[in-house]
């Protein structure tokens, strides 16, 4: 493992809070997002009959579903931490986080919940994820009314000259994903040279389903943050820093 610049790939706002808790840590950093987040109304609107149950899969998908204007009572869960506290800052009362932070542990902290005939809204994003596959049809199985709804979408954003500049000067050291898009985005055939040179940095991955993605992309120094959080990150990081500065002194 190199012991250079750290990038984060992630969209903003997300973005400049992980690039700071890892600064603040000692770490060399770039912040520089692969993805853009737009939001957008869900086609056809909302249904007509009120949820018994909101999903929360992300914080994009709180903000993008605050943009519908829907309120009232009903129950909320929230895929973790992170997520659960960006709907609480909105007034929504969240009622179930799971331990692990995936779609894996909401269907476990969903076990003792009677869904049948319960309509669940789950808001999410344009692209693949557990979130718009095993979710759904694990709840569906189970009896509960699921709606999609597509509330925000994740583009491809092209780096500036001055960003593509800060990546040529920098030493690759690690690159973090935090989704299955932003490894789609820094591996693509039409990647710039710039970003290219970066593609045998270690690489960093948030949750399994963005494992497997970097998995797809490359065999070697691969490493699993399996909470998606920032102290989760910076605990891994440290670690695999110590490691590597251990075996240099053995």
């Amino acid at each position: 493992m190199s012991s250079g610049t750290i990038w984060v790939t992630r969209p903003e706002p997300g973005n400049a809070i992980t690039t700071a808790a890892l600064q603040n840590a000692g770490f060399s950093m770039l912040g520089l997002p692969v993805l853009d987040v737009r939001f957008v109304a869900p086609a056809g609107g909302l249904p007509a009959e009120r949820p018994d149950w909101i999903v929360f899969v992300s914080a994009n998908a709180v903000r993008g579903f605050e943009a519908t204007g829907f309120r009232g009572k009903v129950r909320v869960a929230a895929v973790g931490s992170r997520t659960a506290h960006e709907a609480a800052s909105r007034g929504w009362n969240v009622e179930l986080v799971p331990k692990s932070e995936n779609a894996e542990g909401l269907l476990e902290i969903f076990g003792h919940v009677d869904l049948k005939e319960r309509r669940v809204w789950i808001p999410g994003g344009n692209r693949q994820g557990s979130a718009r596959q095993l979710l759904p049809e694990a709840l569906r199985a189970r009896g509960a009314l699921v709606f999609m709804l597509n509330v925000y979408e994740t583009l491809d954003r092209e780096l500036k000259m001055e960003e593509l500049a800060r990546l040529d000067a920098a030493d690759p050291g690690i690159i973090v994903f935090h989704s299955p898009s932003a490894v789609e985005a820094v591996y693509s055939s039409a990647a710039p040279g710039s970003v290219r040179r970066w593609q045998k940095a270690d690489l960093v991955a948030i949750g399994s389903t963005t494992l497997a993605s970097c998995r797809g992309v490359r065999s070697d120094r691969i490493w699993e943050c399996r909470e998606p959080s920032d102290a989760a990150l910076v605990t891994l990081i440290t670690s695999m820093t110590n490691k590597i500065t251990e075996e240099k002194h053995a």
